[in-house]
């Protein structure tokens, strides 16, 4: 499996995004600061890796899942299949953020499962500023 970053617009049919996105991807440039009340988005997912031989179509396993924390609570994510004869080939999960963050600092932790096995990770502090 790869990691996305996904920077597109929704899909027709695909879960809204609500303002801009804030990356907390690995070595991303995810900003210092962000206005305080203002709305906000962040989205990964997976897409399918090359297939596994001839007769083995690429798959996503039922476990493979981006999840989100933020300030020690997990967030609900929204999530976006992409299906080629219905078998999984791209999943985005998106949490929205549409009245934004209270002014102080916020803590981010992202975690990406393949097949249930945590395969990256990333701990990212903002300040929300009023």
């Amino acid at each position: 499996m790869h990691a996305l970053i996904v920077v597109t617009p929704p899909a027709e049919g695909g879960h809204p995004r609500t303002g801009d996105r804030i990356s907390i991807f690995p070595g991303s440039a995810a900003p210092a600061m962000y206005p305080a009340g203002t709305p906000f988005w962040i989205g990964y997912g997976f897409a399918a890796g090359p297939a596994g031989g001839a007769h083995k179509p690429p798959t996503l396993g039922a476990e493979t899942r981006f999840e989100l924390e933020v300030d020690g609570e997990r967030v609900r994510l929204e999530t976006d299949v992409e299906m080629d004869a219905d078998v999984a080939v791209s999943k985005l999960e998106i949490a929205n953020f549409p009245a934004g963050l209270e002014p102080g600092w916020h803590r981010f932790l992202g975690r990406w499962y393949d097949d249930g096995t945590l395969v990256l990770s990333s701990d990212r502090t903002i300040q929300f500023v009023g």
